[in-house]
């Protein structure tokens, strides 16, 4: 064995028992556990008593366990732990599974399908709340064999992360009424994977609705306890991928609809709940598909006071303009060039929509970064996806200046002032205003 082996051996060794002995047993560092018992082995039989094959056979197996011990370590987290919320309050979080029986299921080929929607609520609670945490996602315990391109057992221990939202808590009392922000997610994703910038923006005092889409997120659980996942159906070999999206934004809009109805509607929380949500005060906000849906949603609904788009692409035409609105766009760097030409132009749009508004870049991170999916990487693994594929770098840097845009833009859609937006930008050196050109004439 030599100089350089028997480090590398002693340090797996040690990361595993420190992690046997803090968080119990978990499947996916069973190499590491038998790297143990093999030292523990060759300290029994010494030289004198194994036979130089045995011994060769023994290191063999060493070198062998070493390298498969690399693996779960270096590339995924068995139990990944999210951004702690820093504001000033705890949070609280409720699921409500709805059905919207005015409207068909279009994506299943069963005609009697109603639409489901999903709505996990994240709130400001009370500071002395106990409770168990809420489930990462949904249908833990019993999920198909693959969800999205990801195999399950990746998620076995998932109900062990702290999502930092105390399931079923009590509302705080501090507000009779609070702010609401709806949350759409990207395309595909599930609302598990914004958890992080969720729970953080409701101990800020907001309570914030995030909204999955059964048949487009990876995985949902239904009013009637059915576990689904992601259905696309193409009317050809050669789909039009842009309709495609612009039919996903539109449903995504009608379910934003039947949220915002449902939130006066007393039968949909029977403890009044719902009654604590200030619906003079609702805004919206997104990442990806997620953010330009809620721009056009508030296009769309004038119950809608605010939007901000997370990076979101605009598919599809707006409606008529019906005067200037509250506008924010948060973006990651982007390149010049033919690649971002349709979101350029459609967020130039928004733009004109709205008469106007705000715009800041985070100069370090990728679109990845405003999601959970980097914080469930290990570091090795967080590290090179960062720097050689461009994939969820600096996500808690990211999450952090977006949330505290966020926050100061819905604080001053509720007051009319933005000025504390700019300060913002200032603590951060990683943040850039940009200028907004609103051209000639509406393209």
């Amino acid at each position: 064995m030599n100089s350089v082996l028997k480090p590398c051996i002693a340090l797996t060794i040690l990361l595993a028992l420190i992690q046997l002995l803090s968080y119990g047993f978990y499947w996916h560092y069973l190499p590491s556990y038998f790297l143990i018992l093999l030292m523990v082995m060759m300290t029994i039989f010494s030289k004198n008593h194994l036979s130089k094959i045995k011994r060769r056979l023994l290191r063999f197996l060493m070198v062998l366990m070493l390298f498969t011990s690399i693996l779960p370590w270096s590339i995924l987290l068995p139990v990944p732990e999210l951004t702690k919320p820093r504001g000033d309050y705890k949070v609280g979080t409720r699921i409500f599974r709805w059905v919207d029986h005015g409207r068909a299921e279009k994506i299943t080929s069963d005609l009697n399908d109603k639409r489901n929607v999903v709505l996990q609520v994240w709130y400001p609670s009370e500071e002395n709340i106990k409770g168990s945490h809420s489930g990462y996602l949904d249908g833990l315990g019993s999920l198909p064999e693959k969800i999205g391109p990801l195999p399950k057992w990746i998620f076995d221990q998932y109900d062990q992360i702290n999502t930092y939202g105390i399931l079923d808590a009590p509302i705080s009392k501090e507000q009779e009424q609070w702010p609401v922000i709806i949350f759409l997610t990207g395309n595909g994703a599930s609302r598990a994977f914004y958890t992080s910038l969720i729970a953080d923006l409701a101990s800020h005092g907001y309570v914030v609705l995030a909204i999955d889409h059964p048949y487009e997120a990876m995985i949902v659980k239904l009013a009637n306890g059915k576990i689904v996942t992601t259905i696309e159906n193409h009317s050809d070999a050669r789909p039009n991928l842009m309709k495609f999206m612009e039919d996903r934004l539109h449903t995504r809009i009608a379910d934003v609809r039947f949220v915002l109805n449902q939130l006066g509607n007393l039968k949909a929380s029977p403890d009044n709940f719902l009654l604590s949500l200030d619906q003079n005060r609702i805004f919206i906000t997104g990442h990806s598909l997620g953010g330009a849906s809620g721009a056009v949603a508030m296009a769309c609904d004038s119950r809608i006071k605010a939007a901000a788009n997370i990076d979101g692409t605009l598919y599809g035409e707006l409606p008529k303009p019906n005067g200037a609105h509250p506008f924010l766009l948060i973006e990651s760097k982007k390149e010049d060039g033919d690649r971002f030409l349709r979101y350029q132009n459609g967020n130039k749009k928004l733009f004109q929509q709205f008469e106007g508004g705000y715009r800041y870049e985070i100069a370090e991170a990728d679109h990845y970064s405003f999601t959970d999916a980097p914080l469930l990487l290990s570091f090795p693994a967080r590290f090179l996806a960062s720097h050689f594929q461009e994939f969820g770098q600096i996500p808690f840097k990211t999450q952090t200046m977006t949330v505290d845009i966020l926050n100061a833009f819905f604080s001053g859609a509720q007051s009319n002032n933005f000025t504390d937006m700019d300060s913002i930008a200032e603590r951060y050196p990683g943040i850039v205003r940009k200028p907004i050109n609103l051209g000639n004439s509406r393209p």
